[in-house]
């Protein structure tokens, strides 16, 4: 397999120049051509089953202070589901929305302020369902040059997380407490600072760890 303009043999090659927490190691282009070789491109379209929910988030990996950070919220308690847990900037599918990716474009400017183009979207994630609820979640990645200064409105938003992607993605450990609470095995989870991030939240986190997997103790 070869990446859009590395082979994965001169990729390595290029990591082991590096120390692992160098702020160049990871720039947008070395990011993009690691992980959107396995990003789905289609059309999403959430599907007729009645026994489902369906909701967008929108993963925003941005280089405004060099390295790859990544943003999450903390859901507050008026929100009536899954309140207090750690997620991505997103929500549900309404009929004014064409597509998954519109409603997740839409939520991101609805709680954070943040006006995404179609083309910063490099394409999608697997879906992920949720433990606690009948959701269905599409995860949309977009690559961001520069993010605003970012001014909570939004209700549903407690406080906004800003976590470089690498570090974020190596403090993964797996959930034993809901393994056993949910009797599902290698449930992953994920923590910054004193937050911890479980459920589909990380599970979608964990799918962005296996693709950065050579560069962290997996």
């Amino acid at each position: 397999m070869k990446f859009q303009n590395y082979s994965q043999i001169d990729f390595i090659i290029y990591l082991s120049m590096y120390k692992q927490d160098d702020a160049t190691l990871y720039d947008q282009k070395l990011v993009k051509n690691l992980i959107y070789p396995f990003l789905r491109k289609e059309l999403i379209l959430p599907s007729q089953e009645k026994q489902f929910k369906f909701a967008s988030v929108m993963i925003i990996i941005h280089f405004t202070k060099g390295d790859p950070h990544i943003l999450l919220i903390k859901r507050t308690k008026l929100v009536k589901n899954h309140a207090g847990e750690i997620s991505f900037p997103g929500g549900n599918f309404t009929k004014v929305d064409v597509n998954m990716l519109q409603t997740a474009i839409r939520e991101i400017e609805e709680e954070l302020g943040i006006s995404i183009k179609r083309e910063q979207v490099i394409g999608s994630l697997n879906a992920e369902r949720t433990l606690t609820s009948r959701y269905i979640i599409y995860p949309y990645v977009a690559l961001l040059d520069k993010i605003p200064a970012i001014t909570v409105t939004n209700y549903e938003v407690e406080k906004i997380i800003d976590a470089p992607l690498v570090s974020l993605l190596k403090s993964r450990e797996s959930d034993v407490k809901h393994q056993q609470e949910y009797s599902i095995s290698q449930l992953p989870k994920f923590t910054y600072k004193n937050e911890v991030i479980w459920g589909a939240t990380a599970r979608i986190l964990d799918q962005l760890a296996k693709l950065f997997s050579h560069e962290i103790d997996y």
